[in-house]
């Protein structure tokens, strides 16, 4: 019941889940797409959102495996909150900019990724 909501988008995770190297191709896309001046900039700036979003979560991931290959060992009463923390920013990110975008608004409150958005993309 609570992955209801989530429904709609199963054909497309599983289509993703397909394709060979199909997170990254998406993510070229996105990328690539959102420096094109001939979409308007309110959809251009969340795609960059979007991106930088993917890339944040690639650090706890790096950071994960850096120090699993050390073999140091953090306390799970560190690792936990801390694996905590990354997915509910992005749950509340990806909700307020679903939100704003709803409601017409640009999702330029999320800290450090609406600047570095606001700056990829330019002025125009």
């Amino acid at each position: 019941i609570v992955l209801l909501p989530l429904a709609p988008f199963a054909p497309f995770v599983a289509l993703l889940n397909v394709i060979p190297f199909g997170s990254f191709i998406v993510f070229l896309g996105l990328s690539s797409a959102s420096r094109n001046p001939e979409l308007p900039r309110f959809v251009r700036f969340s795609m960059q959102q979007a991106v930088l979003l993917d890339i944040a979560l690639i650090f706890p991931q790096l950071f994960q495996q850096l120090f699993g290959a050390l073999t140091v060992k953090f306390p799970e009463a560190l690792v936990e909150p801390a694996s905590s923390f990354v997915f509910f920013f992005i749950t509340v990110s990806i909700l307020y900019s679903c939100g704003s975008n709803a409601l017409g608004k640009p999702p330029n409150q999320i800290p450090v990724i609406s600047a570095a958005a606001e700056q990829s993309i330019g002025p125009f």
